[in-house]
This record gives structure tokens, C-alpha cells and sequence, in this order.
């Protein structure tokens, strides 16, 4: 892929100089296949054609989406286990695991807590098809699935249907778009509500006031997708508020009217932040608990309260830069080696699509593309060294320059569309091999693939406890075995609170007497020799068990381990 990357890079750095060359300095053009500085002839196109490559370009993003979905990739994330754990709760008692009614915010694993809204989601799923890989993941999916709707669909809107099926390409084989709509985290649902209020606040400045009111209960729902949000989205919008005031495209009753929809919907999770921030204690209303994190350290991701502001915003511009423009290399479950988020070919595009922009001239609002990328970018510079799902919002707006910047070039000169669609289409078709091929045993991996098999049959052995490593992610962190437990068992809230010996219709020990979480060793064999109890551990922890008194089943890097 190194060699693939270099040499596409340099093809699509050369297409672009020649397009944005072209485009500031053609005074007179050709009108057969050159860009028209006419917004109705710059954007002509065959409409068979047209539908017969969107629709192509939806079945591919849609089919790569969903194939074996749940499956891959193996295994689970413990975040996504954890707000799927919640998401249970909340279905069957209107409560996290932990008892809290309705949390704005959920406690998480304490020193940092987890966004609210996937919870909820998962919640209706699970009460629908119950607890499992597919009902935690689906959120992500249909939420990602929409959010490249709305990115064609602004895209159209604003910038023409050839732009717009630009976009529907670079988003159907996306690397970033790809792996985030597979997989449970909270956080990646932000920019797919974030694309779905800047499309409608699109069309409330473009047709009729209304969609700029139902772009607020996007905004007011991104509250509780990521915690950022809390300095970003009413930035955003005080911004794009007095931009439009100043241009007169919208009137001050409408901000009004906005700013109601915006905080009766978000006032919740405003209202914890700061309660948060002035340490005041929690506070339980009937229909919503704004809780209070005591152990909370999150304030540390933020760079106004850094204690060095000046080498941290540095640092917050390097880390930004790295996994964007530089298209560097992140955690596993956040890109693909060799594509990270967007290909590397695609940022001499993207730098085309933010040169060509003044230059344009389209019938829809050009100046929210410029909002979309600056909301990324704010979030970048004030988060502290950011990866790329703590600023996941700024992709969106780096596929629309990018797009823009295709636009232009193949605009410019007709016959550029080959090689554009040849490294698009080569592209995808590698990123599609790799992710359900390599990056599959690999991510299956680092998502504890096997651990549930194990869990479910050490609990179908009978035995009244269970023993199990703490060890799956580091030594003694026993919280990630638990929650991952928690999951693939299906524990019942109540069962986990102590309020009940009651789990899946029966009769058990109390949940901290029955779950034992800790590293094993010869002292838990040790301990637990006369007990009717089953274990599941490292294959590396086999050399404490004797074979001819106990049953071993591998499940990848775990072991179930059952007495005979």
C-alpha cells in the first residue's frame, strides 16, 4: 500500500495544481467539457447516468456496511460493551447499570464518563431483539448510513449533483466512515448528528425556515454524543448565527426561535457540565438525573485548563495535524494501516477543494462548508492531543473540500475523471480486502475475540461461581473483564446492584460473591479447589490446571476451564 500511496499522492497532487491552475487563471474557457462559471451549466450531466452511478455508488457503501455485520469485526470493544451494558439497563428499568434514573451522562468507568445518546439508542434495539453484537453496533450503523445521506444531500443542495456524487463516492469507500459505522463508541456518533443539522440548517437558509428549526434538535442531540460538545456545537452556532445576521439570511426571531429548540433539548447535559465544573451535588428530577462525577478527570482533556496552555496548544496542533493532513497512523480501531482516514491521495484534493473554494460559484451557501471544517478544527486545537475519534467531527468536512476539490479537476478537464475514478475505485477495492481480511484478525484481536465464548461456557457448565482473569487487557484491570462479562452474559442491573439474586429466571449466588475478577494464579486454584467453580483465563494461565481434573476449551487467546 506504501508504494500504491505514493504514487496515487503524486497523481492527485498533479491533478489538482492542474485544476486549480486552470480554474484561477483560464480567463475564457472552452464550454465543452471546461468548468463554466455558471452555477446551471457547471453542474450538467446525463440524468440516466446519473442515477445509474448513485445508485451503484449507495449499493456498494451500503453492502460493505452491513456484510456480516456483528461478526466483524470479532469480539468487542469495551466501551461499546459498556454503553451496551447501559443500554440494557435502560431498556429493562429506565436506569444505567449502576440504579441512576435517566442520566444526562452516564458514570462510565468514573475518572472518565461515556455519552449518553448511544445508550438510549441501543436501549430501543435491545427491548426490540434483546442484548447482543448486532443490537449494540446498529445505532452506529444506521446513524453512519444517514450521516453520508446528509453529506450527499447538503452536498447537493449547495454545491450541484455532480459535487454531490463526488461526495457519494469518497463516503461509500471512506476508510474512517468505513470502520466507525461497524463498531460501538459513542463519540463516533457525533459527526453523523452534526452532518444531519448542518444539512438541514442548509435548507433553512436555502428554502424554508422550518428546516432551520429542525436542524436545532440535531445540534441538541449532538450534546450527547461527546463531551467536546460542550465547547464546540455553541460555538458553531453563535457563529453561524451572527455570520447570517450580518448577512441578513436570517432574522433575529429565527435565532430566537433556534436557540428555544436548541436548549430545551440540550439543557440537560449543559446543565451537568456545569454542575460538573462547579462541583455541585446531583440532581434527581423525574424525568432526567443530572449527575455529579466525583473522580471525574476530564477536565485535563481540555486545553484551557492545561497548565501550560502555550506547549499544549502546540502539541493539540501537531496531534491535529497528524491525523489529518498528515494522514498518520492511530490507534487500530480508529484506522487501517496504509488508508488511515481518508486516503493520503485525498488530501491534495482537499487542499484543491479549500484553494477552489473562493473561486466557485454555486447556488447554495458556500460558507458552511468553511463552518463544517472550522467546528473540526476548533475541536482539534482545544482538545488536548486529540486522536481521531475525539475529533471525528472534522472528517465530514474534509470529505466536502475534498469532494469540492475533485469537482474542480475533473470540471476543469473531462478527461481526468479516469484516473480520479481509478484511484478511488482501486482504493476502496484494497481498503475492502484489508478490512475483512487482515485488519479483521487484527482488530478481533485488540476487541477480545473468543473472551465471550469463553464467558458463556464457563457459565453454561453450571458451576455457582466463576473465576475470571483480570488480565485482558493489562495486569489486575480487572473493570475490562467485567464489563465484557457484564455483556456476553447479558447481567441483569438489579442482579449486578445486589438487589436481587435473580439472573436470567434464576436462583445465584449474589453477584460479587459469584463473578470473581483477578489474575489467576496457583492461589486462586489454590482457594477455589472445593468450590463449584468454573474459570475462564489467558491460555497462558493453563499451567495451573491439571488436564485429567479439568476441561480446557480455547477460544482464541482464552480458555474456558471447567472441572470434570
Amino acid at each position: 500500500m506504501a508504494t500504491v500511496n505514493m504514487v496515487f499522492t503524486i497523481i492527485a497532487a498533479v491533478l489538482s495544481l492542474c485544476g486549480i491552475v486552470s480554474l484561477y487563471f483560464r480567463e475564457k474557457l472552452p464550454s465543452q467539457g471546461k468548468i463554466l462559471r455558471s452555477a446551471r451549466k457547471y453542474d450538467e450531466m446525463n440524468p440516466t447516468l446519473y442515477r445509474i452511478m448513485l445508485t451503484m455508488i449507495v449499493l456498494i457503501g451500503v453492502l460493505i456496511r452491513v456484510w456480516q455485520f456483528g461478526e466483524v469485526p470479532g469480539g468487542m470493544n469495551q466501551d461499546g460493551a459498556m454503553a451496551a451494558v447501559d443500554g440494557k439497563a435502560l431498556a429493562d428499568y429506565g436506569t444505567d447499570r449502576f440504579g441512576t434514573w435517566h442520566p444526562a451522562h452516564l458514570y462510565a468507568w468514573g475518572y472518565g464518563q461515556m455519552s449518553s445518546l448511544l445508550s438510549y439508542m441501543i436501549a430501543i434495539f435491545v427491548k426490540l431483539f434483546g442484548l447482543s453484537p448486532i443490537t449494540a453496533r446498529l445505532p452506529l450503523l444506521l446513524m453512519s448510513l444517514l450521516g453520508g445521506m446528509f453529506l450527499y444531500l447538503f452536498m447537493k443542495d449547495n454545491f450541484g449533483k455532480k459535487a454531490a456524487l463526488i461526495a457519494a463516492a469518497i463516503v461509500a469507500v471512506n476508510p474512517w466512515h468505513l470502520l466507525q459505522s461497524r463498531w460501538a463508541l459513542d463519540c463516533n456518533l457525533l459527526p453523523h448528528f452534526f452532518m444531519g443539522g448542518l444539512y438541514f440548517f442548509s435548507k433553512g437558509l436555502l428554502s424554508k425556515k422550518r428546516y432551520l428549526y429542525l436542524s436545532m434538535l440535531f445540534f441538541g442531540l449532538c450534546m450527547y454524543c461527546y463531551g467536546i460538545t460542550i465547547y464546540t456545537i455553541p460555538v458553531f452556532l453563535l457563529a453561524a448565527a451572527i455570520f447570517y445576521l450580518i448577512k441578513k439570511q436570517i432574522r433575529f426571531r429565527d435565532v430566537l426561535i433556534s436557540v428555544g429548540i436548541y436548549l430545551l433539548i440540550a439543557w440537560p447535559f449543559i446543565l451537568t457540565m456545569a454542575l460538573n465544573y462547579f462541583q455541585w451535588e446531583t440532581i434527581k428530577l423525574p424525568f432526567v438525573t443530572l449527575q455529579y462525577f466525583s473522580e471525574s478527570v476530564r477536565s485535563q482533556d481540555v486545553l484551557l485548563f492545561s497548565d501550560h496552555i502555550g506547549s499544549q496548544l502546540w502539541s493539540n496542533i501537531r496531534y491535529l495535524l497528524n491525523i489529518t493532513l498528515l494522514q498518520l497512523k492511530d490507534a487500530p480501531q480508529n484506522d487501517i494501516e496504509g488508508f488511515y482516514t481518508m486516503y493520503r491521495f485525498m488530501i491534495p484534493f482537499f487542499a484543491a477543494g479549500v484553494i477552489g473554494l473562493p473561486k466557485l460559484k454555486v447556488t447554495g451557501k458556500k460558507s458552511l462548508a468553511v463552518f463544517a471544517i472550522s467546528a473540526g478544527v476548533w475541536a482539534g486545537i482545544l482538545t488536548n492531543n486529540v486522536n481521531v475519534n475525539r475529533v471525528s467531527i472534522i472528517y465530514y468536512g474534509m470529505m466536502i473540500f475534498a469532494a469540492l476539490g475533485i469537482y474542480i479537476v475533473v470540471c476543469e478537464f473531462k478527461y481526468f475523471v479516469w484516473p480520479v475514478g481509478i484511484m478511488i475505485t482501486v482504493g476502496g477495492v484494497m481498503l475492502i480486502n484489508t478490512y475483512f481480511g487482515t485488519y479483521n484478525k487484527e482488530i478481533s484481536e485488540r476487541f477480545y475475540a473468543g473472551f465471550g465464548d469463553a464467558v458463556v461456557t464457563a457459565e453454561q457448565s453450571g458451576a455457582d461461581k466463576l473465576y475470571i482473569t483480570a488480565d485482558i487487557q493489562g495486569r489486575g484491570l480487572w473493570k475490562v473483564s467485567e464489563i465484557l462479562t457484564m455483556f456476553y452474559d447479558g447481567t441483569d442491573a438489579l442482579y449486578y446492584q445486589g438487589k436481587t439474586n435473580i439472573n436470567h429466571n434464576k436462583e445465584c449466588l449474589p453477584y460479587h460473591e459469584r463473578f470473581i475478577y483477578e489474575s489467576i494464579s496457583a492461589d486462586t486454584l489454590t482457594r477455589s479447589k472445593s468450590e463449584n467453580a468454573a474459570y475462564v483465563i489467558l491460555n497462558s494461565d493453563k499451567l495451573y490446571f491439571n488436564a485429567d481434573e479439568y476441561t480446557m476449551t480455547d477460544f482464541g487467546k482464552y480458555t474456558a476451564v471447567v472441572k470434570k
